[in-house]
């Protein structure tokens, strides 16, 4: 069976499976650098380029630029990001560490959730408080009231994934729609005065806030 190879571009999206043959390409055209993170279909993780023996001969001894004829389309399917320095790397990691925020909080609120329903006080202080009032009426009601409030439930936790996946893909407006209703959520638990809950809420805020920074920053290389 062939082996193939996913690349992560600067952009922090991943490009492929391809073909050494494709591979190969890139490298010449300059897409690919010695320091581009690389995944062999055989391999769990992820290497430098320049570590990969087949490659070793491919790479040119000081590529000065990319031709502007192969500049790629970051936006198309399949074809790579423009490399960049480290810091830019370092920059889409920033963004990707505040995207995965939107997960964390859709997961745990859920757990939260099924926790409440089993008559358990104990949860998750990450969690939303939207679902924490949800679950508190759909207790109250029991039965049919349960079943429609974990509705509820999973469409504030989609509402949140979906913010996760945009954001990785650098969209401002998932970052930004995500701290405000984030935010307001913070809200309920300031009218309950769990301090606590305010102060996760104020620090993955904060989180949210550096991966719309690096998003910015990526849109503008």
């Amino acid at each position: 069976m062939e082996l193939t190879y996913t690349v992560r571009g600067a952009d922090g999206s991943d490009y492929g499976p391809v073909n050494f043959g494709q591979l190969s390409d890139w490298v010449r055209e300059g897409r690919i650098l010695a320091h581009s993170e690389i995944r062999r279909s055989d391999m769990e993780h992820w290497a430098s380029a320049g570590d990969f023996s087949e490659l070793k001969t491919t790479f040119q001894p000081a590529p000065a630029a990319v031709n502007a004829a192969a500049a790629p389309i970051t936006s198309t399917p399949g074809v790579i990001a423009p490399t960049a320095p480290a810091s830019d790397y370092a920059t889409a990691s920033r963004l990707k560490s505040g995207a995965s925020w939107f997960y964390w909080i859709a997961g745990l609120s859920l757990i939260n959730s099924i926790v409440a329903f089993t008559g358990s006080d104990w949860r998750f202080i990450v969690g939303l408080g939207i679902t924490q009032v949800f679950d508190a009426v759909g207790i109250e009601f029991g039965g049919a009231g349960k079943f429609v409030v974990l509705l509820l439930d999973l469409l504030v936790a989609g509402m949140f994934i979906t913010f996760g996946v945009f954001g990785n893909k650098g969209h401002l407006w998932a970052f930004i729609a995500g701290m405000v209703l984030f935010a307001l959520d913070g809200v309920i638990f300031i009218l309950a005065q769990d301090w606590i809950g305010v102060a996760f809420h104020a620090f993955v805020l904060y989180c949210f806030f550096r991966g719309l920074q690096a998003c910015r920053e990526l849109r503008a290389n």
